[in-house]
């Protein structure tokens, strides 16, 4: 790779989240769409969403008792999560299962199921279905970062010629001034 080729992966790297995903729009639909369901194909609990649990008596529809999830940074409520026990005969113990509910009641699932072993796994569940916690935002924006830089290049080379121009020209102004974003 070439020092050129170094500098533009180093500066959108260090874009923050906000700025690459509308970098990451303007790619041509198909190849945004490529990476989209690349990126996004298994519910993450992505880096910089936080949440805290607040308990609530009444969690789900039938009164089962639980917590609110909220995504913190703003505060955003995104459902709840209960915690259920599930006799195990091979266990001395129950086997502890979360299921997490939209605000609208509604669970949500996988597709091969709708209990999580752990209750920041049915956190981030609720959190993918949600789309004002903005962690597929983050997911992708991590799945870009973490790319290799020839791949990362390959991508960035789809942009419309005027948005490519600028982007390097951002880059190279930055690895001029000793600056990676």
């Amino acid at each position: 790779m070439s020092r050129r080729a170094d500098a533009l992966a180093a500066h959108v790297r260090g874009l923050p989240d906000d700025d690459l995903g509308d970098l990451l729009v303007q790619l041509p639909p198909g190849r945004f769409a490529a990476l989209v369901e690349s990126a996004l194909a298994w519910p993450v609990h992505p880096a910089g969403l936080v949440f805290r649990y607040e308990p609530t008596p009444t969690a789900t529809p039938d009164g089962t008792p639980g917590w609110v999830v909220v995504a913190c940074g703003p505060r955003r409520v995104l459902g709840t999560v209960t915690r259920h026990h599930h006799p195990s005969p091979n266990r001395k113990r129950d086997r502890v299962a979360w299921r997490a509910w939209t605000r609208h009641g509604q669970p949500v699932t996988d597709g091969a199921g709708w209990a999580w072993p752990r209750r920041v796994d049915a956190a981030a569940a609720l959190a993918w279905v949600t789309p004002t916690s903005g962690a597929r935002a983050l997911a992708l924006a991590a799945h870009v970062r973490a790319l290799a830089d020839g791949d990362l290049n390959d991508l960035l080379v789809e942009l419309p010629r005027v948005r490519f121009d600028q982007l390097l020209e951002a880059a190279f102004a930055a690895a001029e001034r000793g600056v990676a974003a």
